[in-house]
């Protein structure tokens, strides 16, 4: 199992212990946004549809609280091939656009969603529509990241989850996003909502915390530079 598994291309090493759970539940619960972010900040999810966005928002809000509440949905494209919300629409800024950017509707990060497991099936046209919304949010000095979903169907054992960033089957997938999408590999993050028992149930809920923190840690060094 051992020559799955390659430091050499792997930038995230969350400490998977109960220590570090708490802190990252501490800072992200008490959280306060900087001044002028009008009721929080807003992170975009965009992807093709079934890439695990509501997934993602469940993982997020389970992880942070076990038992609080969760969603059964996320606003899905017209189609099962559509991405969410259309390219297009992400243009909030022009004078022309539907819904003009107010205080409250100010997106401050996007985190492109995929299926770990489907990267390969993707047309080229959608790679190509993820990395136009890839340069346009470049171009608007928002924050992104990369979040893969359902890696735990990659066939990598429960209890080597914790390396899960060292399996060599997942680097291949951040290196064909990267070249895809123009994304740093740095930028990339994982995330399952298969809980089993304790102690895995505290591998993803780190998994999924450290990504919720680097967004937002990111997001407010920009924000606090901004304002």
């Amino acid at each position: 199992m051992g020559s799955d598994f390659s430091k050499d291309d792997c930038s995230q090493y969350p400490t998977m212990d109960e220590r570090n759970l708490g802190n990252l539940r501490s800072y992200l619960c008490n959280y306060n946004p900087p001044e002028g972010c009008v009721g929080g900040i807003n992170i975009l999810l965009f992807g093709i549809s079934r890439s695990g966005k509501s997934s993602i928002i469940n993982t997020f809000l389970s992880a942070l609280d076990p038992q609080g509440m969760t969603i059964t949905c996320v606003p899905i494209g017209r189609n099962s091939t559509s991405l969410t919300p259309e390219l297009h629409s992400f243009k909030p800024d022009l004078d022309v656009a539907k819904y003009p950017v107010i205080p409250e509707n100010v997106i401050h990060g996007v985190a492109l969603t995929f299926d770990v497991n489907t990267i390969d099936s993707i047309t080229e046209e959608q790679m190509n529509l993820f990395k136009e919304l890839q340069t346009i949010v470049a171009q608007k000095y928002i924050y992104r990241v990369v979040i893969g979903t359902k890696f735990d169907l990659l066939g990598i054992q429960e209890y080597d989850h914790k390396r899960i960033y060292e399996y060599k089957p997942l680097q291949d997938k951040f290196t064909k996003l990267s070249e895809v999408t123009g994304m740093e590999k740095r930028s990339m993050f994982v995330v399952s909502n298969k809980w089993k028992g304790d102690k895995i149930e505290m591998i993803n809920c780190i998994l999924t915390l450290s990504a919720l923190e680097n967004m937002i840690r990111n997001i407010d060094k920009f924000l606090k530079v901004m304002m």
